[in-house]
């Protein structure tokens, strides 16, 4: 697999329509010679409210959708191979939307975040995937956040990441982005074990 990298983008156009608002996202020929090359794209978006961190995050999968898709749905397996992740379970499931608990690590001196959130799934046109988060409860004013999985070229995916968090406690942002997406790239390259894998 072609090496993977960090690129922080906060001018490029990556799209040239909402993310979610057609079966794949357009990008710029730039943002798509990146995705191509292996690497992994993270924006900074602004946080809701202007408090906490908000981060848009993608990169490509070797693997069709539909088996990168159960990684990233079944929260009760984060806490395996999801990179600071102490603690994640299941706690219920009605058809397509779930409940699922998430403990994650935080550096000493803080103590660590967990949520309690309610996520509800669907298929996007074009053979893809989405799982939409929203916080119920936790350490958090507020965790809201999404997976895509949307089909790429030669039967592989192009899995997005979106976050939106603030948590209820005293930490400084740059911790905060550290913690929840610092190790983005990280978070992309377990993904991509964790398909291989399975």
């Amino acid at each position: 697999m072609p090496h993977r990298a960090l690129s922080l983008l906060t001018a490029l156009p990556l799209l040239l329509a909402p993310l979610f608002a057609q079966a794949t996202p357009k990008l710029s020929g730039d943002a798509k010679a990146t995705l191509t090359k292996g690497e992994v794209i993270v924006e900074r978006l602004d946080p809701t409210g202007g408090t906490g961190v908000a981060a848009r995050a993608m990169g490509v999968v070797d693997a069709a959708p539909a088996k990168v898709w159960p990684v990233v749905r079944d929260c009760e397996h984060f806490a395996k191979f999801m990179p600071r992740t102490k603690m994640s379970a299941l706690i219920s499931r009605k058809g397509t939307d779930s409940v699922c608990k998430v403990e994650i690590e935080m550096p000493f001196p803080f103590d660590n975040l967990w949520s309690v959130v309610r996520s509800s799934e669907r298929e996007t046109e074009g053979g893809g995937f989405q799982r939409v988060w929203t916080l119920m409860k936790g350490t958090y004013k507020r965790n809201n956040g999404r997976w895509s999985v949307y089909p790429w070229e030669g039967d592989k995916s192009l899995l997005v990441y979106e976050i939106d968090v603030d948590p209820d406690m005293a930490i400084p942002d740059a911790i905060i982005r550290s913690a929840q997406t610092g190790s983005l790239p990280d978070v992309f390259e377990a993904v991509r074990k964790r398909v291989k894998a399975l």
